[in-house]
């Protein structure tokens, strides 16, 4: 409610107020520097607001950030992934962070790997994959602790039109799975494809 952020005199978001409901996927669709990004990193308790007020799965992300962020899976717009890594490497380092251990974490490895065709290139470092690949173990680095929102900031931008397709295709076996999913994207393709924009 009321949502605003500021970066010096710019103003990034301008009051915003929505409800945005569990389950399917919703598109924050708009150019550079309409503030999607912005909303995003607001929504995962990354930013601190100017004024207003946001709850996130009943949370509130700058007092309950921990405690979101056990339920929340989130891939920034940057490959935020160690490229002199390998794939198998990434998803360890992730399972760490996220607490992720045996006898949980090998089951949930293949699972990804199978879901995201990736299963071939564990030995392969990150910064040797293609576009679509990188984003696809991206992908699989925010699953990794089976959260129940998923927050994607424009996820198939700069990746090839086959790879985007995909890469949609996996988000909509993911909503079957009871995960809420809001993606931001400047593609009005992409925005055809989700629930609410």
């Amino acid at each position: 409610e009321g949502l605003t952020k500021r970066f010096g005199e710019r103003v990034a978001l301008n009051a915003i107020s929505a409800t945005i409901p569990a389950g399917g996927i919703t598109g924050l669709v708009g150019p550079d520097g309409a503030g999607k990004s912005t909303l995003l990193r607001l929504l995962a308790g990354l930013l601190i607001p100017e004024a207003g007020t946001i709850r996130v799965l009943g949370l509130d992300p700058v007092s309950e950030g921990d405690l979101l962020r056990q339920r929340l899976g989130y891939m920034p717009q940057q490959f935020g992934l160690y490229e002199d890594l390998s794939v198998q490497e990434n998803l360890n380092l992730y399972a760490d962070l996220r607490g992720v251990l045996e006898p949980e974490r090998s089951p949930t490895f293949e699972r990804l790997l199978a879901f995201t065709d990736l299963a071939r290139f564990t030995a392969r470092p990150a910064g040797k994959l293609s576009g679509g690949m990188k984003q696809k173990l991206a992908l699989s680095c925010a699953l990794i602790h089976k959260p129940r929102l998923l927050l994607l900031d424009e996820p198939t931008t700069g990746v090839d039109a086959v790879s985007r397709a995909e890469f949609w295709e996996m988000l909509k076996k993911l909503k079957q799975h009871g995960i809420t999913i809001i993606a931001s994207t400047p593609y009005m393709d992409e925005a055809m494809q989700c629930h609410r924009v």
